[in-house]
């Protein structure tokens, strides 16, 4: 049995849904591989602060004087991170929960991969409903693994700078992608199903 083709609107909603994907790829992208999450301070004077590190799930960088000195890879009891102490014997808790953070957003990013590719392939080529279903799916894993990871991640990171906002911006786009995916899988089932019944009443 032949696929009903998209309507036009369906497949104008499509790509406005994949131009959000790529966006939201781009914020979380940029987020998570760059160091400012946290930004930690020392007070240098009266009133008077300077930048002296800064950390997100994978390594930390540290400042002198607010001018940079060294990056280090992330350690099994967080050594060099913000608020190390090496008499904390429950900083290695924390760097399962930094790995753990680490993990879920990057499977949250290759979630919102696949699903925005699924989408723009739904777009252009007729899919059948069940696979139509699989965009959107993928999108929502996508929204679930992203947060989850920013909350774990939180139980450490305080996230005070712009690479924690980019990755939470992202978010967003990720949700506003989902609802135009799903929206629009809804859309042309319902559209199909409309014409179906029309040429079922033709054929009487």
């Amino acid at each position: 049995m032949p696929i009903d083709k998209i309507d036009n609107l369906s497949r104008k909603i499509a790509f406005i849904a994949v131009i959000f994907g790529v966006i939201a790829l781009v914020f979380v992208c940029v987020g998570i591989s760059t160091p400012n999450w946290e930004s930690s301070y020392t007070n240098t004077g009266v009133a008077s602060y300077s930048l002296s590190g800064t950390a997100n799930f994978f390594y930390t960088c540290h400042f002198i004087n607010g001018s940079y000195n060294n990056c280090t890879t992330r350690t099994g009891n967080l050594i060099g991170y913000p608020r190390y102490s090496s008499s904390y014997s429950w900083m290695t808790d924390y760097y399962v929960r930094i790995q753990n953070a680490a993990g879920l957003c990057i499977v949250g990013i290759l979630f919102l991969g696949f699903g925005t590719i699924m989408t723009l392939i739904m777009a252009i080529i007729p899919l059948s409903t069940w696979i139509n279903l699989i965009p959107s799916i993928s999108l929502f894993f996508a929204c679930l693994f992203m947060l989850a990871g920013m909350a774990e991640g939180s139980r450490y990171l305080l996230y005070n700078n712009y690479s924690a906002n980019l990755y939470q911006t992202g978010h967003l786009f990720t949700m506003l992608t989902l609802f135009l995916t799903a929206f629009t899988t809804g859309r042309i089932h319902f559209s199909r199903m409309k014409e179906k019944a029309v040429n079922t009443i033709a054929r009487k």
